[in-house]
C-alpha cells in the first residue's frame, strides 16, 4: 500500500490533464438500463440484495472491475484501445449517480406513490374522498385501467393504455430530480475547494474505487489483499451454494437478531430489534474510518438503545414522539451541515466575492465550473425548485422551508461521508416532511400541502443512496486522476438524467409484467397511510419534538468543543448522528470488529502496520463484492433472487 501513496506518476501531477472520451459515455450509457433493471429486481422484487443502501454500492463497484478486465484485455491488444484512469471514474460517476436515482430510496419510492392513492383506497380509509382536491393530478396516475394493470401485473408497458397516463407525470418527475440533483451539485462545486484543498478530507469511501481505477495491477499484486479477498470471496461462495444446495455448509455472517431483551419485560425490552452481523465488506469499509469515529458507531448505536430503556424504565415512552431518536439525529445533521458552513465561512467568504467581481483573483478555472456560474445555477435551481413545490401544492413559504431543510441535510450527509465516511447512513422517516408536521403542526398546514409533502416521501422516506454524497466524492475521484472535472460534472448530469427515465422504465416494466403484483407496493401506501392519519387526526406543534431537534443539534456543536477541552475523548459528532439510524442495526457489531482490529494494529505496528494492512481489508470489500455481487448477478440469468451477501 506504501506504492499506492507514493507514486509520483501523472496522476498526481495538477499541471497535466488526461482526456475524457466519448467512448466511456457510451459505455456507461449502454450500461444504464441493465444496471437500473437489475438494482430494481434485487431490491424490491426479490428483496435480495440492496447495492444503494451501503456507502459504496457494490453493483457499481462489480460493473468497473468487469470493465476493468476488459480493459486490460484492450491494453494487452493494442494500448491506445484502453481506457485511462479518469475515464474508468467517469464510467464510474456516471453509474453511481444513475443508481441513486433508481435507488431504494428515490424512484422505488416514488414510483408506486403515484398510483397508490387510487389503489390503496377502500371504503375503510375513505382515501377517494378524503385526499379529493389534496393531490396533483398532474403528477400522478389517475386512469383506473392503468393503475389496475401496474399493481395487478400481468399485462405489458407497451400498451397505450398503460404507457400513455404515464408520459407526463414521468417527464416532469425526472426534470424535477434531476433539477434537485443538479441544485447539489452546484453547491457541491462551492465547497469543493475548501473540502479538498483547504481542509484535505479524507474520502474513506472512495479510497477503493480510485486504487481500482489508478493501481489495479499493484493492487492485485499484493499479498494480503489477495488473503483478504480470498476470505471474503471464500465466505461468499459458500454462501451462495448453501443457497442452492441447503445440505452445503453455512458461514453466519449476515444480520441474526438477538431476542435476549425481549423476554426480560420491561423496560429492557423498548430495546427494540438488537441484531449482530459480520458482513466482511463492512469490517472492510470501517477499517478506513477514523478510530474514533468507528468508536463513536457502536458506542452512540448502544446509547440510543439505553435511551430507549431509559425512556420506559420513567414512563415517558407515551408522551414523547414515536420517533424521538430519529428527530435527535436529525437535528445532529442540520447541525454538521451548520458546522460545515461555519469552518468554511472563510472560503465562501471567497466565493462570494468572486460572484460579485468576477475580475478578483480567487482561482477557480480547476473547478467543475466558475463560482459565479455555480451560484446563479444554485440560485435559479432553487427557485425552480419552489415553483415546483407550489405546483405540487406546498404553499410559497412552505416551499421555501422545505427545500431549505432538504438541501441542508444533504450537505450534511456529503460533509459526514467526505470526513469520515460511514459504511451506511439513512436517516429513516426524518426528512422535512417529518419536520414541519412535529414543530409546526399539521392543524396548520393546508390539506394541498400536506399532499404534496406525501408525494415528496418519494425521495424523503430516508437517505441512504443520496445522490450528492456520491456526486461529491467523484468530483474528487475526478481531481485524484487529473481528468477534466467539466466533462465529470456532465458525465453526472447525465447519469442523474438519463438515469431517472431508465429508472422509471425499469419499475413499469417490471410492474405491468409481474405475476405477483408492482414492485414496491407497501413503499406506495406508507405516506398515504400518514396523510390519512394527518387530515383526520390533525395536530398541534409538538414540544418534546422541538427538545429532541434542538438537542441533537446542540450534541453536535458541543462534542468537538469538548473534546477540545478532553483531547482523549473518543466521541466523535458524526458516529453520534449516524448512530441513530436503521442501518446502523445492520453495521454496528462488524464497525466493532474493525475498531478492534484496527485498535489493535495501530498500538502494536504504529502506523506503517496500519497501512501494510489496508490491502487486506480493501480485500475483503472487493471479495465480498465481486463474488457476492456475483451471485446477485447470476439472479439476472436465473430470473430469481440468489444469495445476497448485503443487507
Amino acid at each position: 500500500m506504501e506504492a499506492f501513496r507514493s507514486s509520483k506518476d501523472s496522476l498526481n501531477d495538477p499541471k497535466m490533464s488526461v482526456p475524457i472520451r466519448m467512448r466511456c459515455f457510451l459505455i456507461s450509457l449502454l450500461l444504464m438500463p441493465i444496471n437500473a433493471y437489475w438494482i430494481i429486481q434485487m431490491e424490491i422484487t426479490w428483496y435480495a440484495g440492496h447495492p444503494t443502501t451501503i456507502s459504496l454500492f457494490f453493483n457499481v463497484m462489480l460493473f468497473m472491475v468487469l470493465v476493468g478486465l476488459l480493459n486490460a484485455v484492450l491494453r494487452w491488444i493494442w494500448k491506445p484501445l484502453a481506457l485511462n484512469p479518469a475515464e474508468l471514474v467517469a464510467i464510474y460517476a456516471m453509474l453511481c449517480m444513475a443508481s441513486a436515482m433508481a435507488g431504494h430510496d428515490m424512484i422505488q419510492v416514488l414510483t408506486p406513490i403515484l398510483t397508490n392513492h387510487k389503489y390503496g383506497a377502500t371504503p375503510e380509509n375513505n382515501w377517494n374522498e378524503l385526499f379529493a382536491g389534496k393531490l396533483p393530478k398532474h403528477l400522478i396516475i389517475t386512469a383506473d385501467e392503468a393503475v389496475k394493470n401496474y399493481h395487478e401485473g400481468k399485462s405489458t408497458l407497451y400498451l397505450p393504455e398503460n404507457y400513455l397516463p404515464w408520459f407526463f407525470p414521468v417527464l416532469a418527475w425526472s426534470g424535477f430530480l434531476t433539477l434537485l440533483v443538479l441544485v447539489t451539485m452546484f453547491l457541491n462545486v462551492l465547497f469543493l475547494k475548501e473540502w479538498t484543498r483547504n481542509e484535505r478530507l479524507t474520502f474513506p469511501v472512495v479510497q477503493l474505487p480510485l486504487v481500482v481505477a489508478t493501481r489495479p495491477r499493484e493492487l492485485c499484486r499484493s499479498l494480503p489483499f489477495l488473503i483478504g479477498f480470498a476470505v471474503a470471496g471464500s465466505i461468499a461462495m459458500i454462501n451462495g451454494l448453501h443457497h442452492l444446495y441447503p445440505d452445503w455448509p453455512l458461514v453466519p455472517v449476515k444480520r441474526q437478531s438477538l431476542a435476549i431483551f425481549q423476554g426480560l419485560g420491561r423496560p429492557w425490552n423498548a430495546v427494540g430489534w438488537f441484531p449482530v452481523s459480520y458482513y466482511p465488506c463492512v469490517i472492510g469499509l470501517s477499517y478506513l474510518m477514523p478510530i474514533d469515529l468507528m468508536f463513536s458507531c457502536w458506542f452512540f448505536f448502544l446509547y440510543w438503545k439505553g435511551q430507549r430503556i431509559l425512556a420506559s424504565a420513567l414512563g415517558l415512552t407515551p408522551i414523547l414522539p414515536q420517533r424521538f431518536v430519529g428527530q435527535q439525529a436529525a437535528g445532529a445533521y442540520l447541525a454538521i451541515a451548520a458546522c460545515a458552513l461555519w469552518i468554511g465561512k472563510r472560503h465562501l467568504k471567497e466565493v462570494l466575492r468572486k460572484v460579485i467581481n468576477p475580475d478578483l483573483d480567487v482561482r477557480d478555472r480547476d473547478q467543475p465550473m466558475s463560482y459565479r456560474t455555480a451560484f446563479f445555477g444554485a440560485v435559479l435551481g432553487f427557485v425552480g425548485l419552489v415553483w415546483f413545490g407550489c405546483w405540487a401544492g406546498l404553499s410559497l413559504e412552505i416551499a421555501v422551508i422545505y427545500f431549505l431543510l432538504y438541501l441542508a441535510l444533504a450537505i450534511g450527509i456529503a460533509r459526514m461521508r467526505a470526513t469520515c465516511g460511514p459504511p451506511a447512513h439513512d436517516l429513516h422517516f426524518a426528512g422535512p416532511g417529518e419536520m414541519m408536521a412535529a414543530t409546526v403542526g399539521t392543524e396548520h398546514l393546508n390539506g394541498t400541502s400536506l399532499g404534496a409533502m406525501s408525494l415528496f416521501w418519494g425521495f424523503n422516506r430516508a437517505y441512504r443512496g443520496h445522490p450528492t454524497a456520491h456526486s461529491l466524492e467523484c468530483f474528487q475521484l475526478g481531481q485524484q486522476t487529473n481528468g477534466s472535472q467539466r466533462a465529470m460534472f456532465i458525465a453526472q448530469v447525465l447519469g442523474v438524467g438519463i438515469g431517472c427515465l431508465v429508472a422509471f422504465w425499469a419499475m413499469l416494466h417490471i410492474g405491468y409484467g409481474s405475476t405477483s403484483g408492482a414492485p414496491g407496493q407497501y413503499f406506495g401506501r406508507e405516506p398515504y397511510r400518514r396523510l390519512g392519519e394527518w387530515l383526520t387526526r390533525p395536530t398541534e406543534p409538538n414540544e418534546w419534538s422541538y427538545l429532541c431537534y434542538v438537542s441533537g443539534f446542540a450534541v453536535v456543536v458541543l462534542l468537538p468543543m469538548l473534546k477540545m477541552r478532553f483531547p482523549g475523548l473518543p466521541f466523535h459528532p458524526i458516529g453520534y448522528a449516524v448512530s441513530a439510524s436503521w442501518s446502523m442495526h445492520l453495521v454496528w457489531f462488524p464497525i466493532l470488529i474493525g475498531w478492534i482490529c484496527k485498535l489493535l494494529v495501530v498500538r502494536y505496528t504504529g502506523g506503517r502496520g496500519y497501512r501494510t494492512l489496508i490491502p487486506f481489508f480493501m480485500g475483503l470489500i472487493l471479495g465480498d463484492y465481486v463474488v457476492g455481487g456475483g451471485w446477485c448477478l447470476a439472479s439476472l440469468a436465473a430470473e430469481k433472487g440468489m444469495y445476497a451477501f448485503w443487507y
